[in-house]
């Protein structure tokens, strides 16, 4: 039908959008750092990967940048200054420190 739109019924369940807290978007971001910069020393990956990698750990926000942010956010809750070590046990290396 010319100048008609079909109206196109959606039957999967509604999900309530998650809102991200402050700790969880703080240890993404470090853990993500701490991930590229694993990345770009794995001696399994290919060199243009790896290079990829240290590439964008050399510029990514390091674990003192991160809390400098938080605390200029203040009362936010876009990031915090409470870092747990325990979020980087996982990534030998650690978060960017550049």
């Amino acid at each position: 039908m010319e100048g008609k739109h079909q109206q196109i019924q959606c039957n999967a369940p509604s999900r309530r959008p998650r809102m991200t807290m402050p700790d969880e978007r703080t240890r993404s971001m470090l853990q993500a750092g701490a991930f590229l910069k694993e990345l770009s020393m794995h001696p399994r990956v290919p060199a243009a990967i790896r290079e990829e990698a240290r590439r964008l750990a050399r510029h990514y926000p390091t674990e003192s940048t991160l809390r400098l942010l938080a605390s200029l956010a203040g009362g936010s809750n876009i990031l915090t200054p409470n870092i747990d070590p325990a979020w980087l046990e996982q990534y030998a290396p650690g978060a960017p420190t550049n």
